[in-house]
């Protein structure tokens, strides 16, 4: 498979400030929604991809936006009840992973051409996979440490107690990730891209 840049044309509308707000604005809705549907199914968010679609898709500082925003409103209008600020800040940071990640592989794939099903578009999917495993893991790994790191006597017990603690709700989170980065991302990338809604890079 021949990997080239994305250059895209005509989508200059989409690069205006108050665009760019809607999109944030949307997206940030969009996770928000599926959040509290989903609030029965612990760790098992379509969010961290959402998230890196905004970054993949409209660059780094929609991603950040969005990421920002849901994980501080979702901390504060929580159906278990508020997150306390300590726990809040380190997912805001956590969820910034997805962001990086969607932003990074910006312009890496021409996508315009796949078809589902194509052994491009199979090898796209499986890349997208393994990234949101890797930011999942990373999220989760930082997480787990903050929520251990006053009840601890030492980083290294609050690194070591708050992942052996957390790893069930770790590998949900994980697994999921896997499946909704490699069926749901793809698509709504290349959809996207034929759509024109997408920014240059």
């Amino acid at each position: 498979m021949t990997i080239t840049a994305v250059t895209t044309t005509g989508a200059s509308a989409l690069d205006r400030p108050s665009v760019k707000v809607l999109i944030v604005a949307v997206f940030t809705a969009l996770c928000l929604a599926t959040d509290y549907a989903m609030t029965g199914l612990q760790n098992i968010k379509v969010m961290d991809t959402l998230v890196f679609l905004a970054a993949f898709l409209f660059g780094f500082r929609s991603g950040i936006g969005v990421a920002l925003l849901t994980r501080f409103i979702f901390g504060l209008v929580n159906p278990f009840g508020p997150a306390d600020p300590i726990t809040l800040l380190f997912v805001m940071i956590g969820e910034c992973f997805f962001a990086i990640a969607g932003a990074a592989l910006r312009g890496t794939f021409a996508v315009s051409s796949f078809t589902r099903g194509s052994r491009d578009y199979g090898r796209f999917s499986i890349v997208l996979s393994l990234v949101g495993l890797q930011a999942t893991f990373a999220f989760d790994i930082l997480t787990n440490f903050g929520s251990w790191l006053f009840e601890t006597s030492s980083l290294y017990q609050a690194l070591l107690v708050g992942n052996i603690v957390g790893a069930p709700f770790s590998v949900a989170h994980e697994a999921s990730n896997i499946v909704f980065f490699a069926t749901i991302a793809p698509a709504v990338v290349v959809a996207a891209t034929r759509l024109g809604l997408r920014t240059p890079q």
